[in-house]
């Protein structure tokens, strides 16, 4: 069995702490919400978003995606692509066409 890690969750994860204040550690977490519609995917294929406004996401920033649908199994793969700017290359592995709806998704950038 694995030993037991200490720290906050957190620091775990390598959202560094720039106070000291409970709040200060998310001064790294941008978190912006954008209205994607992704491409018709057909099977195994995959798709690029167009450049997406992050203010603040660097190169080499972790970047996350939260969908507001079940995605049937496509993956998505967001990361930044220049300075305050992301894309999200999408792939479906599956057997089938895949066209997701329009929506509100959610971005989070994790600065380095």
């Amino acid at each position: 069995m694995p030993g037991h890690s200490r720290g906050l969750h957190s620091e775990r994860v390598g959202i560094k702490k720039k106070g000291k204040s409970a709040a200060d550690f998310m001064t790294d977490l941008f978190v912006k919400d954008i209205t994607f519609d992704p491409p018709s995917l057909a099977t195994v294929t995959g798709a690029l978003s167009s450049a997406i406004t992050v203010t603040g996401a660097a190169l080499g920033d972790r970047v996350e995606v939260f969908p507001p649908y079940d995605t049937q199994g496509v993956i998505a793969f967001p990361f930044v692509s220049a300075a305050d700017t992301i894309k999200i290359s999408l792939f479906n592995p599956t057997a089938g066409t895949i066209d997701l709806a329009s929506g509100t998704w959610t971005v989070h950038v994790i600065r380095k």
